[in-house]
This record gives C-alpha cells, sequence and structure tokens, in this order.
C-alpha cells in the first residue's frame, strides 16, 4: 500500500466494493449445481456464500483509508507520529477484523461447496471439486510465487481470488452448462 500512489489504492477500494455485487449471480449459478435444493446443507452453503459477497466490500474499502494513513505518516512533522501510528493501529485492526472475516467466511462457503462436490451432492464431476475459487487460489501460489518480484506479480497475488472467482464462474457456466442442460 506504501507504494501504490493515491489514485491507484482509491481505484482498487472503490472498484472492488462497488462490484462486489456481481458475485451474486455467480454464487446463484453455484447453487443451481445442487441436485436436491431443497436441503438444508444447500441453503446452508447458499448463504454462507452471500455472506462472503456483502463482507468483501468494507474489506475492501479498508485498504484505501489504511494506506492512506501509513504513506501520510511520511509527509508529517514527527511530533504526530505517535498520535497517527495509534490511529494506523486502529484502522489496521479493522482491515483485519473486516477482511479476515470477509476471507474466513469466503473460504468457509467454497471448502462447503467442494466438500459437497465431493460428496457427489451436485451435478458437478467429484473432480470439479477442486476447482472452486479456495483451490484455484492454491493452485496459482507457486507460479505466482515463482515469478520474479514485479508489479506484474503484485497485482496477480493481489488479484488471486478474483482470478479463481473469474476462471471457476466461467468453468461453470461454459463447461459444465451442458452436462447442467442433459440432466434437466
Amino acid at each position: 500500500m506504501l507504494e501504490g500512489s493515491t489514485n491507484r489504492l482509491m481505484f482498487g477500494g472503490l472498484i472492488a466494493s462497488m462490484s462486489a455485487f456481481l458475485f451474486l449471480p455467480g454464487v446463484w449459478l453455484a447453487f443451481q449445481y445442487f441436485k436436491d435444493q431443497t436441503k438444508p446443507y444447500a441453503w446452508i452453503t447458499y448463504f454462507v456464500l452471500i455472506i462472503s459477497v456483502v463482507l468483501m466490500s468494507l474489506g475492501h474499502s479498508d485498504f484505501y483509508y489504511s494506506g492512506e494513513l501509513f504513506k501520510a505518516i511520511y509527509h508529517t512533522d514527527p511530533i504526530v507520529h505517535p498520535y497517527l501510528l495509534e490511529m494506523s493501529r486502529g484502522f489496521t485492526k479493522v482491515l483485519y477484523i473486516a477482511w479476515g472475516t470477509a476471507i474466513i467466511v469466503l473460504l468457509a462457503g467454497w471448502l462447503m461447496f467442494s466438500i459437497l462436490v465431493f460428496m457427489n451432492k451436485t451435478k458437478l464431476p467429484r473432480w470439479a471439486g477442486l476447482l472452486s475459487p479456495v483451490f484455484l487460489t492454491i493452485f496459482q501460489l507457486p507460479i505466482c510465487m515463482a515469478l520474479p518480484q514485479s508489479e506484474l506479480r503484485g497485482y496477480l497475488i493481489s488479484a488471486g481470488f478474483n482470478l479463481s472467482y473469474l476462471i471457476f464462474f466461467i468453468l461453470l457456466a461454459i463447461l459444465f452448462r451442458k452436462q447442467l442442460q442433459q440432466q434437466n
């Protein structure tokens, strides 16, 4: 965050916060793959995934405020540093709580979905449980870590979950669409 320009931090926080609702159709699409959508496990998983989308906005917004405060410390009189550092601890705490909660709920929801795919509770083949956003993010990590230190590497690591979501929802919409149509 310290290296990012104000505009870049603002754009990242705003675009992520204001586009979080776009994940809702994807979550709904994943719900369509449950064999029996009336079962509690299907609704609980769907509900947890919706909550994860709702929680995304605050976590993303907090990165902007925290980043800007930390950057401001470098441009202020040292006499105010103790106050700004104390304030930044509070901002960071809110960031960790908001972002951490969103990530934990997101992980729980997609792990639940993957487990249900593995248990054959969906119309997806069992191996598709390895294609949830959680697993796709894990699969990306070695690739990102193998890249040399660069701005591209930073972007890829920062966008890891978003890239995983994109890949996952494209796979659901395209690759498995035919299978879903055949079963209906």
